[in-house]
């Protein structure tokens, strides 16, 4: 699909008239909002579908369909993510479900990156927006985006498919819209992307979504439940491929940061992995799973539980001040905290399939990697 100079234009207009207000609340008080609001729904209303030039061939098993879900961290190493999934053995797949996916970003190089993978796979694709970024974006972003500007500053979910996409839907997620505004510079919402395939014979659905990250586990299970209720007549199999953000903690509130680096620093090694890698069970759990359970989804036999992210603490906005402040005197156990969180975040879930199993694939992530996050596979039959 061809990038429009017309809808380019519209992004950036969009996204400069975006920066005139310092928080959401004035943008909505605005006398301009009436004019921007349906600019903004028609933007982040946009499908993008892509049709492979040179197909991939058949599957070589069609009693089966192997996925790979990946948060591909807006596709910043585009090199390195488009040449895993060509060339990485356990990466070879009938279907490719992405987070945090670049249109336009400078940072990502300008690319349409869920284009540029379907041509490079010679897969089908359908790409939905999640948010219009006012900003080259945050951590890293500054220094991979340089002197270039952002051209339509969007970035979203995708869903990668050997066999053609049909119907296409997109399920606006309740979201944390003024944090992510006011605080992140971008405009939007969390959504589900949902997708029919095509398979000969065995037509299913595939969905995509990325769940938000900087509130409590009671907002993130209100998200599915969103998800799941439009999914509740659906008779084919399904398979759901996600960042559910499960780290198990909550955020947003004063308390929540000292709760987090309390239990970091303080749990047993044993206790605070399997806390962290198995966030559907416990006092902790992540309720997102139960909801997943209601809808009768099965995840179990799909993931490793090995973790998908080590995390960063100079990445999570609440904890950057008080890095500085107690750096001096608590450098050491900051540290050692920071390197037993290890996070189980990504995960599939399936619903009409006879079995499956799953796996996380090593050396991918990290700060040198193609991502910040490890993708993962399943096989589904």
């Amino acid at each position: 699909m061809s990038r429009d100079p017309a809808f380019i234009s519209e992004c950036v207009a969009l996204t400069r008239a975006l920066r005139d207000f310092p928080s959401l609340a004035a943008l909505r008080r605005s006398a301009r909002w009436p004019e921007i609001e349906p600019r903004l729904a028609r933007v982040l209303g946009t499908v993008r579908l892509h049709v492979p030039r040179h197909p991939a061939g058949e599957t070589p098993d069609p009693s089966r369909v192997m996925a790979v879900h990946w948060n591909i961290e807006h596709g910043n190493r585009y090199d390195a993510v488009a040449a895993a999934l060509r060339d990485h053995p356990q990466l070879a797949a009938d279907l490719v479900l992405l987070n945090e996916v670049d249109l336009g970003m400078a940072r990502s190089g300008n690319r349409d990156v869920a284009g540029d993978l379907a041509q490079t796979l010679g897969f089908h694709a359908a790409w939905a927006p999640m948010f219009l970024e006012t900003t080259a974006g945050r951590d890293d972003d500054n220094v991979l985006a340089g002197e270039s500007m952002n051209q339509e500053a969007l970035f979203g979910l995708a869903i990668l498919s050997r066999w053609p996409i049909g119907e296409v839907q997109v399920v606006e997620l309740p979201s944390p819209e003024r944090f992510q505004f006011d605080v992140e510079g971008m405009y939007g919402r969390h959504i589900g992307l949902i997708a029919t395939i095509e398979r000969p014979h065995a037509p299913f659905v595939a969905v995509s979504t990325h769940l938000e990250v900087h509130r409590t586990r009671s907002h993130r299970a209100r998200q599915m439940a969103a998800l799941t209720r439009a999914l509740t007549r659906e008779g084919r199999p399904v398979i759901l491929g996600s960042d559910l953000n499960s780290h198990t903690f909550g955020r947003g509130r004063p308390w929540d940061p000292w709760l987090g680096a309390l239990v970091l620093m303080g749990w047993p090694d044993g206790a605070l992995r399997a806390r962290l890698l198995n966030p559907d069970r416990g006092g902790a759990r992540e309720r997102v799973f139960d909801v997943l359970r209601e809808a009768r989804f099965e995840w179990h036999a799909l993931n490793d539980r090995r973790p998908t992210l080590k995390l960063r603490l100079q990445r999570l906005h609440e904890a950057r001040g008080a890095i500085g402040r107690v750096a001096a005197v608590f450098g050491g156990l900051l540290r050692h905290a920071e390197a037993r969180a290890e996070l189980r975040l990504d995960w599939f879930a399936g619903r009409g399939w006879h079995r499956g199993r799953g796996a996380t694939v090593s050396g991918l992530d990290g700060p040198d990697g193609a991502s910040d996050h490890a993708p993962i596979v399943a096989e589904f039959r």
